[in-house]
């Protein structure tokens, strides 16, 4: 089984990152954060990277395998809830990794960063508020 205590970690790195980057987001002036927004943008994109192709390739398969009906029907449902996420953030990413991307498109950017970071929070959430716990009851 996964190791759990690494899986909650990378979330509360990821976490951080989303929030730092949410705070550059909402900031008065974006221009002046727009360093820190990309710093951020491609150290989150690393660790979600890494993060996610290590639950979707290992962690999920092998809760969908377990004998556990309850663990595997939540692990199903949630791979089938996240479908491509890992895609989709990647693209958003590839979209606006510099500053002269986000400035080309600031309006573009501040609503798909909106959109994916809500779509990624929510992943997060369900899977330490019930996902991990169910995993280390076990």
């Amino acid at each position: 089984m996964a190791n759990i205590n690494n899986l909650e970690r990378q979330h509360t790195e990821i976490k951080d990152l989303f929030l730092k980057i949410k705070q550059g987001i909402n900031s008065q002036d974006i221009e002046a954060n727009l360093d820190m927004l990309v710093m951020s943008l491609n150290t989150v994109a690393g660790k979600l990277n890494m993060h996610m192709n290590s639950e979707d390739k290992f962690l999920y398969p092998e809760l969908i395998n377990s004998r556990n009906e309850e663990l595997k029907d939540m692990a199903k449902q949630y791979s089938d809830e996240m479908g491509n996420i890992n895609i989709e953030f990647n693209n958003y990413k590839n979209k606006f990794n510099t500053k002269r991307k986000i400035l080309n498109d600031l309006d573009g950017f501040l609503k798909e960063s909106k959109e994916i970071f809500k779509i990624l929070e929510d992943r997060i959430y369900k899977e330490d508020m019930y996902l991990y716990p169910k995993m280390k009851s076990l």
